[in-house]
């Protein structure tokens, strides 16, 4: 009979397609979960940089202590905001004995202080024996400037805190889902 042949010749390649299908989706599922691996070990790696990338941001923005001050003299360190972000700097300084001047000033407005002991521009100016004050700055590198203008000496206890854009940016995609906007 020639339709049971035909019939069985459609089968055996039926069969043979299915075998080879089979096969290749073997493959295929292999590479595909080969890959999801990879791709788990790349975010875990992108974690573990982007935890990195936000301690090194929070340890150039974060300074406190204390400090004694004689007549004259001064206390600075620097802060660095990234390019491509915004800093938002909150710095408290309380002075016991006397009033003291607080600047935020750049790299360039730093070295002509450094020269002349006169600031031409600053980013942020207060004087007193508490000070409380807020900023945003742009990218660069900036230098708190505490500064005993009186002729006693004074002990000081400052903090300066500095929240980056960025930072803030990860915190809410990490925390929140991705389809916050979504019911």
């Amino acid at each position: 009979m020639p339709s049971t042949k035909a019939y069985s010749v459609g089968l055996v390649a039926l069969s043979f397609v299915a075998v080879l299908f089979a096969g290749l989706w073997l493959i295929y599922w292999d590479a595909y979960k080969n890959m999801l691996n990879r791709y788990e070990k790349l975010l875990d790696e992108y974690g573990k940089l982007l935890n990195r990338y936000a301690d090194t941001l929070i340890s150039l923005g974060k300074h406190s202590g204390t400090a004694a001050l004689p007549p004259g003299y001064y206390l600075a360190f620097p802060m660095v905001i990234p390019i491509d972000d915004v800093g938002f700097v909150d710095i408290t300084v309380i002075s016991k004995q006397s009033s003291v001047k607080v600047y935020i000033v750049d790299y360039h407005q730093y070295t002509e202080w450094c020269a002349s002991k006169s600031f031409s521009s600053y980013y942020l100016y207060r004087e007193g024996s508490y000070i409380d004050s807020k900023v945003m700055l742009r990218p660069g590198v900036y230098f708190v400037v505490i500064i005993n203008p009186d002729r006693t000496p004074t002990s000081i206890s400052y903090t300066v805190k500095t929240m980056y854009k960025s930072l803030y940016d990860w915190v809410l995609e990490t925390l929140a889902p991705r389809d916050r906007g979504k019911s």
